[in-house]
């Protein structure tokens, strides 16, 4: 996957070649920009995922909508209540992107992608803070603020089995085949779960809460991220864990990511920043391979553009990842 630099010429050309290598490698080049930008939605994003070519986003201005990124189409406008734009929270695709779960925090809504239409609605117990959606749409995954995460049978309805935490669950992740689980909670605990039986497998302790986990499609990776802990890659195996190297002041001041992937094999990840940078990691050779910035809508705009999601696609060098401004972006290597 990473490119192979040819650098020929005198012992000079040899050597700036060497050090733009090395400057790449060390993420201290200047940033990329997005080679093309799809605009998604006219106003801020509240939650949004990318699953293959299509896009899952609630906006303030439109509500629900999903879209297919290769043509560049709307496909559907998703709200809660017919005529008004509903505030979405959280959002989910499932992995083949047929089914889709939105939140605006207390209600659910399970949709289906091929016909647009609403196939359940429920209210949740507790306040839904994050959410994963599983295999054909069959199982959501709840991080709530009731201290638990909960496993719902959508279709059928009805909790299949709660994880207990000592404080909200703030972020949920399930393997591709749904028989891994993954949680996050302000009690500083991340917690790798046997979702057919509850069985906690391993539990991380950090020194604050942990903000993002995800794990790899094959379950084999996972990642927990906190603010002054830093982002550890951790394997579900054995005991192996490696931080990403962030640099000690970042995380004295206090480090977050936005946004996380890793791809199919589980040997590359995206991250994503609230400072607009996305990075792409080698977790085989444990290096930064390149960094990107996002626009922000307007150069003099005071904000960053917050990083949503991120995403692989069939191209090995050609990345995606929406903003919090309105915009899925591609990217290249």
């Amino acid at each position: 996957m990473p490119k192979r630099f040819a650098i020929h010429g005198s012992l000079i050309a040899r050597t700036l070649g060497a050090v733009f290598v090395l400057l790449a490698l060390s993420g201290c080049e200047r940033p990329g920009e997005p080679e093309a930008s799809l605009e998604v939605a006219v106003r801020s994003v509240s939650a949004g995922v990318l699953v293959g070519d299509r896009a899952l986003l609630g906006s303030t201005r439109h509500g629900g909508s999903y879209w297919n990124l290769t043509t560049q189409e709307r496909l559907y406008s998703w709200n809660h209540t017919s005529g008004e734009a509903t505030l979405m929270t959280a959002v989910g695709l499932s992995p083949q992107a047929d089914w889709a779960l939105t939140s605006d925090r207390n209600t659910l809504v399970l949709w289906n992608a091929q016909t647009g239409a609403a196939e359940q609605f429920w209210s949740s117990p507790a306040e839904v803070i994050d959410l994963a959606l599983g295999v054909e749409g069959e199982r959501a995954f709840l991080g709530l603020t009731d201290h638990r995460a909960a496993l719902y049978n959508v279709k059928r309805g009805g909790v299949i089995r709660s994880f207990p935490h000592e404080g909200p669950v703030t972020t949920v992740s399930l393997s591709a085949d749904g028989r891994l689980a993954l949680t996050g909670s302000d009690d500083g605990s991340a917690v790798l779960w046997n979702a057919d039986n509850g069985e906690a497998l391993a539990r991380h302790r950090y020194s604050t809460d942990v903000h993002l986990v995800r794990l790899s499609p094959n379950g084999e990776r996972a990642l927990s991220a906190t603010r002054y802990d830093g982002v550890s890659i951790w394997s579900t195996q054995d005991d192996d864990v490696w931080k990403l190297p962030q640099g000690e002041e970042r995380l004295k001041r206090g480090l977050r990511i936005s946004a996380a992937r890793f791809s199919d094999d589980g040997a590359y990840l995206l991250t994503g920043r609230p400072d607009g940078l996305v990075q792409l990691w080698d977790l085989e050779a444990r290096t930064l391979m390149y960094t990107w910035r996002l626009p922000k809508r307007k150069r003099l705009q005071p904000t960053a553009t917050v990083v949503l999601d991120v995403g692989f696609t069939e191209d090995l060098n050609r990345y995606r990842a929406m903003s919090s401004n309105g915009f899925v972006h591609e990217l290249a290597y």
